[in-house]
């Protein structure tokens, strides 16, 4: 290698050298030409240049080429310059060991935890609701009731008017109690409220406790009917009903409202009257 280094370099100094002897001539000529001097000297001193330039040390002079190499670059720059073979980069042998690459590790991915479902949240257990206990109706205070005295709401047409009232007469004889009999009609609003009043639980007890009830139609022109309550009622006028008559065990009458009037139709009004007249 060193050898063929040294060659290379052998060969461009000789180039240099011949290229400096032949501008050094040319040189010469062109200085002599100016100031007239003849051709043939001009070709003369051509030739001693060129004879006086001395041949290229070969490749076993080594020491010589250092000195010849710097007057050719003194001469000539440009030429040195231009001249100097590039430097070429030693090639690999092949027995020089190619550098190995650290082998990469990788690193394998830590596994990921496993998802857990959140465990299900307690259920309460369900509550049965107990069904209410059934209500029993409210009983409106209106509403008929039939106790010991008989009484119903409604008048009952077509009834044996006379003969229930000689019936109740006996039973109070018997037990002392008195007879309420009223007469009235199924189309008629006082009748209805008085029907209200006498179904309600306070002056029902009165009832109870003290008479026996029996009541008349006079609304549907019943002559039997009408003829009853003239026999207890002898006053002149229309008859405001209902009509109330009271009697006593022996079946006289001890008080009517078509000769004092009618008590206000209410619980206290009929209240009072059933009182008084026990």
């Amino acid at each position: 290698m060193a050898a063929h280094r040294r060659k290379q370099r052998t060969a461009g100094i000789q180039g240099l050298v011949r290229f400096s002897a032949v501008t050094l001539t040319v040189a010469s000529a062109a200085v002599a030409t100016a100031w007239g001097v003849g051709g043939s000297k001009n070709d003369a001193a051509q030739h001693v240049s060129v004879a006086a330039a001395p041949d290229a040390p070969t490749d076993q002079d080594t020491g010589a080429p250092a000195p010849m190499e710097a007057a050719t670059a003194s001469a000539s720059p440009t030429a040195a310059a231009t001249s100097v073979p590039p430097t070429t980069r030693p090639s690999p042998s092949a027995s020089s060991p190619v550098a190995k690459r650290p082998a990469v590790t990788t690193k394998a991915a830590a596994p990921r935890p496993a998802r857990t479902t959140a465990a299900p949240a307690p259920t309460k257990p369900a509550v049965k609701k107990s069904a209410p206990a059934p209500t029993e109706p409210a009983v409106e205070k209106s509403t008929p009731v039939s106790g010991s005295s008989g009484f119903t709401s409604g008048y009952p047409t077509g009834a044996d008017a006379r003969g229930a009232v000689e019936a109740a007469v006996a039973a109070a004889k018997s037990d002392g109690k008195k007879v309420l009999i009223d007469f009235g009609a199924n189309w008629c609003g006082n009748c209805k409220a008085a029907d209200r009043v006498f179904a309600t639980s306070g002056v029902g007890a009165l009832l109870d406790a003290s008479y026996h009830v029996v009541k008349v139609d006079i609304g549907s022109q019943d002559s039997s009917a009408f003829d009853l309550l003239r026999d207890y009622c002898t006053g002149e006028g229309a008859y405001k009903m209902p009509v109330l008559v009271v009697l006593d065990g022996n079946g006289k009458v001890v008080t009517e409202t078509h000769s004092t009037g009618n008590p206000e139709l209410t619980e206290t009004g009929l209240g009072a009257f059933l009182r008084k007249w026990a």
